[in-house]
């Protein structure tokens, strides 16, 4: 896979992980945002879809910063799998939630496990994508050579 495979296949998981872990917050702020539309349609766009344009930016830094690192490290362990990628993300966008929000509002709890819970969702679902988009197709033909050589 070259580097505009790989940076596509980021891309969609990002995608589609902030678009699984944000579904209910934007469904939330789109239910407001409609009355929004009467001020102008920029602001209320805008309001409808924050969630899922935050949780997008959010999946795409995870990816990078989290992501990456993980993906390095169970290659050169040899361990890559659909579970080690979804257990990775959920973990790493949980911690990553739950750190950000304690920051901006000084506490552990309420609304921290709040967001950490959408984080971890966001995380878990970018994971699988990266797995299912990105990796999963190198894993697979590395098995198949060994299995030439080997089998």
């Amino acid at each position: 896979m070259d580097g505009a495979q790989t940076l596509l296949a980021g891309v969609k998981a990002a995608g589609m992980g902030s678009l699984i872990g944000t579904s209910l917050p934007t469904l939330i702020t789109m239910a407001v945002g409609v009355s929004l539309l009467s001020d102008g349609i920029g602001g209320g766009l805008f309001f409808m879809f924050m969630p899922f344009l935050i949780g997008f930016a959010a999946a795409g830094m995870g990816l990078v910063l989290v992501g990456l690192p993980v993906t390095f490290w169970l290659k050169k362990r040899g361990e890559e799998s659909r579970r080690a990628y979804l257990s990775g993300g959920l973990i790493g966008g949980g911690l990553v939630a739950m750190g950000i929000s304690a920051l901006l509002f000084g506490e552990i709890w309420g609304a921290t496990v709040f967001f950490a819970a959408f984080g971890a969702l966001t995380g878990g679902a970018t994971g699988h994508f990266w797995w299912r988009y990105a990796r999963q197709g190198e894993v697979e033909a590395d098995y198949n050579q060994i299995a030439e050589v080997f089998g």
